[in-house]
C-alpha cells in the first residue's frame, strides 16, 4: 500500500479511501497544520477476526512532515481509549448550512492561516429518524471538529505502534 505523504490538503481523497484488507473506513480524519507544515489522520476500520465473536476497531494513522509519512496503528482491544473517543463523535455539533446570500465583504469572515480540520463518516444519521446519510466536514481551528480532534489525538497519543496489532 503506497504511504500517502499528506503534504497538504489535496492528499486528504488519498487518506480517505486507504483501504485495509480491501476494507475502507468507516471513519477518517485529518489535520494539516499551517504554521508547522505537519499533517496527521487516520482511519478507522471495523475489523472482525474468524475465529471472533465480537468485531473490533482499528485505527491506521499517518503522520508527515517536509515530505516524509510515517504509518503508526492502534487498535480497539489495545487501546481502550479508541472506542469512547469516537463514541464522542455522535455528539459533536454539526454546522448548519449557510445560504448563499448578497451579504457585503466585512460579514464574510475568512481564516486565512490557520489549521484545516477534515472529518469523514460512512454511516450518519439524521437527528429525527434513522435514515442514514455520509458526511464529510471541513474546519478550522476554534470549531468543534477542531477540539474533538485534538482531544483525540492527545487521548490516543500513547496507543500508536508501528506494528498493525
Amino acid at each position: 500500500m503506497a504511504v500517502p505523504c499528506l503534504a497538504d490538503e489535496d492528499d486528504w481523497p488519498v487518506l480517505k479511501g486507504a483501504r485495509v484488507e480491501n476494507r475502507p473506513p468507516a471513519v477518517a480524519f485529518a489535520v494539516y497544520r499551517s504554521l508547522s507544515h505537519r499533517s496527521t489522520g487516520f482511519g478507522v476500520y471495523r475489523m472482525q477476526r474468524p475465529e471472533a465473536l465480537k468485531p473490533y476497531l482499528l485505527a491506521r494513522r499517518v503522520e508527515a512532515q517536509s515530505g516524509k509519512a510515517e504509518i503508526s496503528w492502534a487498535s480497539s482491544e489495545t487501546c481502550p481509549q479508541l472506542e469512547p473517543a469516537l463514541a464522542e463523535l455522535a455528539r459533536l455539533p454539526t454546522p448548519v448550512i449557510a445560504p448563499p446570500r448578497t451579504s457585503p465583504v466585512d460579514d464574510l469572515k475568512l481564516t486565512l492561516d490557520g489549521s484545516s480540520y477534515f472529518l469523514w463518516a460512512t454511516d450518519a444519521r439524521w437527528s429525527a429518524g434513522d435514515s442514514m446519510a455520509g458526511m464529510e466536514l471541513r474546519a478550522v481551528d476554534d470549531s468543534p471538529v477542531a477540539a474533538w480532534t485534538e482531544k483525540t489525538l492527545k487521548s490516543l497519543e500513547p496507543c500508536w505502534g508501528p506494528t498493525r496489532p
